[in-house]
């Protein structure tokens, strides 16, 4: 984690230095003005910090949670403007929905290797108005900007960088306070000028009854949303219970990510390779049961469900639930975890 007087000093040929130099120049700006008046006097307070990391992947992550760890210990003391910045050296040419899946991707594994509870206070529906994102018992905003805006200038960047900030930070500020609601109105009309696009209908204040924070975090290049109600964003093991079948779309995943993404602290998940066109007649397990597509096709049949799957869709499979599955021409790799859970200790493991 670094602050930006030693970022400044580095390498002008170093990637990391580029990427700082260039949020500088936007977040400082003055023609037009950048809309995030709170972000631009956090870095001229230096309350920011910043780090670095050169891929989306296991170790990555991992790096990325230690360092917001460190940061999280001091924010309070760094100031009301604080935000922690993560830039990542990954390809500059994707698309914005290519960026989205990579922006998810990173959320859902920080909530895997994460070793402290989700806050009391905070729901885990993300539909609820008081879902937050959290990592390290601290709920945090978080927002994505790519090289792939062009037109929503205000998430565009030079390479792909999230920023969280977290939630204290909005009562340190007064958003809620008539001081704040203009500060709000000034942001907003900043928004109208910096951006090559209308403001975004889903601009929301946390806890409104309408208001949905994850649509916050990753705003494309239009205003729509495909489904405003199905939040990337799964704690699927975190549950302790699921009381009927569930089907979940999702996005083309590699094995690793989806691994990593279903993988309990302790134990073990299963990957499965079914031939083409391969059944599995109809049966039961103890448990609850996910199950993630990685590669081809599979169709389950459950509560007089056909549910067809192809790669990043997943299956919630209550215990006792009867099913049966068949693969599609092609066969089907896919990943399963199970759910443990004694009515003492409360345990995520998988079978072997």
């Amino acid at each position: 984690m670094f602050e930006k007087n030693e970022i400044l000093n580095w390498d002008e040929n170093d990637w990391k230095k580029k990427a700082f130099v260039n949020f500088t120049e936007d977040l400082t700006g003055k023609n037009p003005k950048f809309p995030c008046i709170f972000g631009t006097s956090g870095y001229q307070k230096n309350e920011l910090r910043f780090d670095f990391f050169q891929r989306i992947d296991i170790e990555s992550i991992k790096l990325l949670g230690q360092s917001l760890i460190e940061y999280l210990k001091i924010a309070k003391k760094l100031g009301s403007y604080t935000s922690f910045v993560a830039f990542f050296n990954i390809e500059t040419n994707k698309n914005v929905e290519e960026y989205e899946k990579d922006f998810w991707q990173v959320l859902n594994m920080l909530h895997r290797i994460d070793e402290s509870p989700w806050p009391e206070d905070i729901s885990k529906d993300t539909n609820n108005p008081q879902w937050e994102f959290s990592f390290g018992g601290e709920p945090i905003f978080v927002v994505c900007n790519t090289p792939a805006h062009k037109l929503r200038k205000s998430r565009s960047a030079s390479t792909f960088m999230i920023t969280f900030q977290p939630r204290w930070v909005f009562d340190e500020i007064g958003l809620l306070t008539p001081k704040g609601e203009k500060s709000k109105k000034i942001v907003r009309e900043l928004l109208k000028k910096y951006d090559d696009i209308p403001e975004y209908p889903y601009l929301g204040s946390y806890g409104d009854p309408e208001n949905k924070e994850w649509l916050q975090y990753f705003i494309s290049e239009t205003n729509e949303v495909s489904n405003i109600e199905k939040c990337p964003f799964h704690q699927l093991l975190n549950q302790n219970s699921v009381e009927q079948v569930k089907y979940v779309s999702g996005k083309n995943i590699s094995l690793e990510q989806a691994v990593f993404e279903l993988l309990p602290e302790t134990g073990s998940v299963e990957v499965q390779r079914d031939t083409p066109l391969r059944e599995h007649k109809t049966h039961t397990h103890p448990t609850n049961e996910t199950l993630l597509i990685i590669e081809g096709e599979i169709t389950f049949y459950a509560e007089n469900q056909k549910i067809p799957c192809k790669s990043g869709d997943r299956i919630l499979l209550p215990a006792n639930t009867k099913h049966s599955s068949i693969a599609g021409p092609n066969g089907c790799l896919y990943i399963i975890a199970l759910e443990f859970v004694n009515p003492e200790i409360e345990k995520v493991g998988a079978r072997i």
